[in-house]
């Protein structure tokens, strides 16, 4: 009914923690939990009124299901799905919660590194670094010293044409990537709220945000000149705050 659009079938993977196998069991109890689960899911994410399969499969340690559905539903209307991944997060948490499953700790060794991409890996790999070391930290001072002690840069980024921090920026092994994208503790905001008023304790410079090529540019609330993190070998090297002597 909609032969224009590119994308008609969506294709889900709805996976579980291996913790919760014992609350999914290879029996009719076990497949109806799950289904329950993932109907919610789709009632939650706006997929209603269409065609779909849900297929549970038991190649992995962790209980997991696919789920594909068809995007025209059954009066030809299009099921959006705009800003999917962050509605989805959401969805998935609130299931999670409403179900009684586990949940595993933001800074949890746990992920199986192994299904990970590169860049996936270095990602997943700051993140828990950064995640420990504030929790860790008690000020600014504790925070950016176990970062450099564990060869970690750190970078503000500034309003255009002002001394005004607006973000905080991380790199490691040539992954660099704004706080507020490795999670939302980390955002320059949050940071505060834990740490204390950044520019009480320490002298920040200004700088100019790095393109993909390398250059100066514009910097946004993540420190970037666009949106997506970079993983490009860097071409200058990221300011450091000086502290502050009292």
């Amino acid at each position: 009914m909609r032969p224009k659009v590119k994308s008609p079938v969506k294709h889900v993977s709805l996976a579980f923690s291996p913790h919760d196998a014992i609350r999914f069991p290879d029996n009719e109890e076990g497949d109806a939990l799950m289904v329950e689960i993932a109907q919610k899911w789709m009632d939650q994410m706006g997929i209603w009124n269409t065609q779909y399969i849900i297929a549970r499969h038991h190649d992995t340690e962790h209980p997991h299901c696919h789920l594909v559905f068809n995007r025209v539903d059954k009066e030809g209307e299009l099921i959006s799905d705009s800003n999917e991944r962050i509605r989805s997060a959401k969805v998935c948490r609130a299931l999670t919660k409403e179900s009684g499953l586990y949940f595993a700790p933001k800074n949890s060794k746990a992920r199986d590194k192994s299904r990970l991409r590169p860049y996936q890996l270095l990602k997943h790999n700051l993140r828990y670094v950064v995640l420990d070391a504030r929790t860790n930290s008690r000020s600014w001072n504790d925070f950016l010293n176990i970062l450099k002690g564990k060869g970690i840069d750190v970078r503000f980024s500034h309003s255009e044409n002002s001394d005004k921090i607006r973000g905080i920026s991380f790199s490691q092994d040539d992954y660099s990537t704004a706080g507020s994208k490795l999670d939302s503790d980390l955002s320059f905001n949050s940071l505060c709220a834990t740490l204390g008023n950044v520019a009480a304790e320490l002298i920040i410079q200004p700088h100019q945000a790095i393109t993909s090529c390398g250059g100066g540019g514009t910097t946004n609330e993540q420190g970037w000149g666009d949106e997506k993190d970079r993983y490009t070998q860097r071409k200058e090297s990221f300011y450091k705050p000086s502290k502050r002597r009292r």
